[in-house]
C-alpha cells in the first residue's frame, strides 16, 4: 500500500471519529422531546446555546414552565427580555435569589428559586397545566447528574 493511501485512510478515520463525537455531543446537548407529563409537552436541553435557546422559546406555541439553573435562565432573559412573555413559570433549582430587574420579570406569573432539584420537582406539581411546555435545562459541571435526576423524575411520573 502506498504512503498516500495510508495517509488518506488515517485522515478518513480521524474524520469519522470526529463526526461520531460531534453527533454524540449534539445528541446530548440539543433540544430533546420527552412526550407528555400532566398534559404538558416536555423537553430538555443540556448546556444550551443561549441564542438558539432564545429563538426556540419564541417558537414554542404554548406558555412555558421552565425549570433550570440560574445561569441558563438569566442569560437567556438578559439576551432577549421579550422571552418573558412566553414564560408562565420559572423555577431555578440551584439558587433562591434573583438578580434581574423587576420589570424584566413582571410578565412571568410564577417565579421561584430553590436550592435543589427535589424542591423544584415538588413545586412543579403545583403547576400542572394542559397546553403548556415544560422545559428543563441544565448547564455547568453537574449537568449530567441533573440530566439523570430529571429523567428519573420523568420515568416515575409519566404515564
Amino acid at each position: 500500500m502506498s504512503t498516500k493511501n495510508k495517509v488518506d485512510e488515517s485522515i478518513e478515520n480521524r474524520l469519522l471519529v470526529a463526526r461520531n463525537e460531534g453527533l454524540q455531543k449534539m445528541k446530548e446537548t440539543s433540544l430533546r422531546p420527552h412526550g407528555k407529563l400532566w398534559g404538558m409537552d416536555v423537553f430538555s436541553w443540556y448546556q444550551p446555546n443561549v441564542n438558539i435557546l432564545t429563538n426556540t422559546l419564541h417558537a414554542f406555541p404554548f406558555q412555558i414552565v421552565w425549570i433550570g439553573n440560574v445561569l441558563d435562565i438569566f442569560s437567556t432573559i438578559k439576551e432577549d427580555p421579550s422571552v418573558c412573555v412566553q414564560l408562565d413559570t420559572i423555577i431555578t433549582f440551584d439558587e433562591s435569589r434573583f438578580m434581574l430587574p423587576a420589570e424584566e420579570l413582571a410578565s412571568i406569573k410564577n417565579i421561584f428559586g430553590v436550592n435543589s432539584m427535589e424542591d423544584a420537582f415538588r413545586l412543579l406539581k403545583s403547576f400542572k397545566k394542559k397546553n403548556a411546555v415544560l422545559l428543563f435545562t441544565a448547564s455547568g459541571e453537574n449537568w449530567k447528574d441533573n440530566k439523570e435526576t430529571f429523567e428519573e423524575f420523568l420515568d416515575i411520573h409519566q404515564i
